[in-house]
């Protein structure tokens, strides 16, 4: 039997088509494809050299930048197909040809993003979504860029900068200041440091000569620039940071210690964001001892680690201070340091300190002696305590779940009558468990307290497995 062969949609495939037949499938498609059009005519005008390719390409970007008729979410569509084509056009096309000219129009097309964005009935996660990919790169593109042509970049980057009055563009501005070379860092220096009286609230460009400085290495300036923001724009603790990397030490004990005393406006996960003093307060302590142990201050640095962990009673905290006693010495401190948590007012912070450490006989010694003072509306910190000591200490796990479990049923929270009812299954598999001198009121009666107080919580009951309901 003779094996059938088929055509495969790849290089060998198309060429065997001939090449009149592709031609005709090409103009068909191109007659209804704008985006393949648009390519075809800028391989065309390759062919003559990179100026006409250029000059398309501009044509294009002109009249997108004129256009004011308002985008419905249909049109939106199909603008990020022929933008993706275009943006395609300009990297790889004008790309391979001219990377300087591509990287001249790939800042033109990137700052057609605010014109779209007035134009737009609704959001357009699809076209955002081409320019983002355009952005990325972008970057690779400029980075590729001769030093003497980067440099006639700078003016095209300034207005993409002048025209982003949202910070669309943020995140873009600052990696470009990452990828160019010495020449154009400082042509772009000084264009940002002549607007920079003109910008006192916006504080962009200086944020961007900050980022210029650091890529430049020069501390100096990028401290200065700092030192001019208004104080609720400082961020010391990142400069503290910065100078604590940088060895100088001196210079980030006294940032460190330059504590906020009121609301600031700093980058967060990206975004500039209202924050209050104790925003990142751990991490400034414990930059503090850090920079204290590198001065040779190594009392200093563990006292404020031991105050740290005193007020907080962060597990990490006291590791850290533990890793950085003498042989030996750590376990004087350890005993000191369960002793003070035993005695803590915040009986929840104790709990979470002892289940987390681990020391699970502390934690159900916490929990016993204090065993009328929990409440189940701290259900965060019980039920991963109860979790965690129902194998090693039931008699504490048990009066965990009890506390959940009324706490439940009591304020009619309907929503976690499932997890009441797995606490109770819970309170069955511990009782075998039980000690037989616990000084607890029996499974039995604390059922029948529940069908006594509870019997129309209806949902509740329903939950709980047939065999428990009594």
């Amino acid at each position: 039997m003779v094996r059938q062969t088929r055509a495969k949609l790849d290089k060998k495939g198309l060429s065997s088509l001939g090449l009149d037949k592709l031609v005709d499938i090409l103009l068909d498609e191109a007659t209804a494809n704008k985006a393949l059009k648009a390519r075809l005519q800028t391989a065309l005008a390759g062919e003559v050299g990179p100026q006409e390719m250029g000059r398309l390409i501009d044509k294009r970007l002109d009249s997108s930048d004129r256009a004011t008729t308002r985008i419905n979410s249909a049109r939106a569509k199909d603008l990020a197909a022929e933008y993706a084509g275009l943006a395609r056009n300009i990297l790889s096309e004008l790309g391979a040809a001219d990377p300087a000219g591509a990287a001249d129009r790939i800042l033109r097309f990137l700052a057609l993003r605010f014109s779209l964005s007035a134009r737009l009935v609704a959001d357009s996660s699809r076209l955002w979504k081409v320019f983002d990919d355009a952005e990325a790169a972008a970057i690779e593109l400029i980075a590729a860029v001769p030093q003497q042509d980067q440099v006639l970049l700078v003016p095209q980057i300034e207005m993409l900068r002048q025209r982003d009055r949202y910070a669309e563009q943020t995140g873009f501005l600052r990696a470009l200041t990452g990828v160019l070379a010495r020449p154009a860092a400082d042509a772009w220096k000084a264009v940002l440091t002549g607007v920079l009286p003109t910008e006192p609230l916006k504080l962009r460009a200086l944020d961007l000569l900050q980022a210029l400085a650091l890529h430049q290495n020069d501390m100096d300036a990028f401290l200065k620039l700092e030192s001019d923001k208004p104080e609720n724009r400082r961020d010391t603790l990142a400069v503290a940071t910065l100078l604590h990397a940088a060895g100088r030490h001196e210079d980030a004990l006294e940032w460190v210690r330059m504590r906020p005393s009121g609301m600031r406006l700093l980058p967060v996960n990206g975004e500039i964001m209202s924050v209050g003093p104790e925003y990142g307060a751990r991490e400034r302590r414990l930059l503090e001892a850090e920079i204290l142990e590198r001065l040779k201050r190594r009392e200093d640095a563990q006292a404020l680690r031991w105050r740290e962990f005193a007020e907080t009673y962060d597990p990490a905290v006291l590791r850290l201070y533990l890793s950085k006693l003498d042989d030996f010495a750590e376990f004087d401190e350890m005993d000191r340091a369960f002793a003070l948590v035993d005695d803590a007012s915040d009986i929840y912070a104790a709990l979470d300190f002892f289940i987390s450490w681990p020391k699970f006989d502390r934690a159900a010694a916490l929990v016993l002696r204090h065993e009328s003072s929990w409440e189940g509306r701290y259900y965060e910190d019980l039920a991963p305590a109860a979790d965690a000591l129902s194998e090693q200490q039931p008699l504490a796990a048990t009066v965990l779940y009890r506390v959940l479990i009324n706490d439940i049923l009591r304020r009619g929270i309907g929503v976690a009558y499932p997890s009441a009812a797995l606490y109770l299954t819970e309170l069955e598999h511990l009782l075998p468990h039980l000690p037989e001198d616990a000084r607890l009121k029996h499974h039995d009666d604390f059922m029948d307290d529940l069908r006594r107080i509870h019997p129309k919580k209806y949902s509740f009951w329903s939950a709980v497995p047939g065999g428990l309901r009594g």
